[in-house]
């Protein structure tokens, strides 16, 4: 069993953490992604997705779609990424997130090498 922390009006926090090495820029998240938690996770997301120029590696493994706000972030990065020339790769994600990228046709950004995923968002 998972252990979330929460917030003073009950709602699951999301954690991000972020690295930069010589594969790109690591973005992990932890938490429950939904309708209480995507603002403020929008809004990291998109600054670190317009302000660099490397490889974006978004590893999910620990965090739980949870509604169709928390998948639509996802997507969001994904297409601000494109817009930028960003190469984007979802490395790690449970099996639930991996069916909702298959039927949303988006299974090509999970798991690939960087640069294979170049091709692919251009």
């Amino acid at each position: 069993m998972k252990k979330a922390t929460v917030d003073q009006r009950g709602h699951t926090i999301v954690t991000l953490d972020e690295r930069r090495d010589a594969s790109g820029h690591h973005v992990s998240l932890r938490g429950r992604l939904d309708f209480h938690t995507v603002p403020d996770v929008r809004m990291v997301l998109h600054r670190i997705v317009d302000d660099g120029h490397d490889d974006l590696l978004l590893d999910l493994a620990e965090c739980e779609i949870g509604d169709a706000t928390g998948f639509g972030v996802i997507v969001e990065c994904l297409r601000r990424a494109r817009r930028g020339s960003r190469s984007f790769c979802i490395v790690d994600a449970d099996e639930r997130t991996l069916r909702l990228l298959r039927r949303a046709r988006l299974n090509h950004v999970v798991g690939a090498m960087p640069s294979a995923i170049a091709t692919a968002v251009s």
